[in-house]
């Protein structure tokens, strides 16, 4: 198996999944305070080629390196600050598009626990995300973590879920 497939399959992943271009992920691998060895990383990971043909053993080889790319500090660190102004920069729109970025971004802060133990650390605070503004009825019916300009709200302890406020409006109980 050529470990120069696996490795460009992995910052293409990446890429695609965290919607950088490619140059943005090659930048902070290269970069990272923290080297990476990525030939070494596939070599360790050889379990991860598996699968009925090489289509799949190339793609599982390059999810395992994707994670553990996402998993070194110093490539963490420069793509979690870009991800997070998109956060803060978020159109009001969607509410889906600030939830997959969200994802997005907590998705690495957990393969990096020691380095981001939450949003803060990106200098998002979780209860003021950014949207619309939510109205008073709402707030002491339910915790809205953000408000989208259609009425689509995040909420949920976990901040998770979508309602729209005409279904908080009419929910009995809270709607966490």
């Amino acid at each position: 198996m050529d470990n120069g497939i696996v490795i460009e399959k992995a910052i293409r992943r990446i890429a695609d999944e965290y919607g950088f271009d490619i140059e943005t992920v090659e930048n902070a691998i290269n970069t990272s305070e923290v080297p990476l060895d990525l030939e070494k990383m596939v070599s360790e990971g050889i379990f991860c080629f598996r699968g009925p043909n090489e289509d799949v053993k190339y793609g599982n080889a390059a999810l395992c390196l994707s994670n553990k790319i996402l998993a070194n500090a110093g490539v963490a660190k420069r793509l979690i600050p870009l991800i997070c102004e998109r956060i803060r920069n978020w159109d009001h729109e969607d509410i889906e598009v600030l939830l997959s970025e969200l994802k997005k971004v907590i998705t690495i802060m957990e393969l990096n626990p020691d380095e981001y133990p939450g949003l803060q650390k990106c200098s998002i605070d979780p209860k003021d995300l950014p949207g619309e503004k939510i109205p008073d009825d709402i707030k002491e019916k339910c915790d809205v973590w953000a408000m989208d300009k259609k009425g689509m709200c995040l909420v949920g302890i976990d901040a998770n879920k979508l309602m729209h406020i005409d279904e908080i409006r009419k929910a009995p109980a809270s709607c966490s």
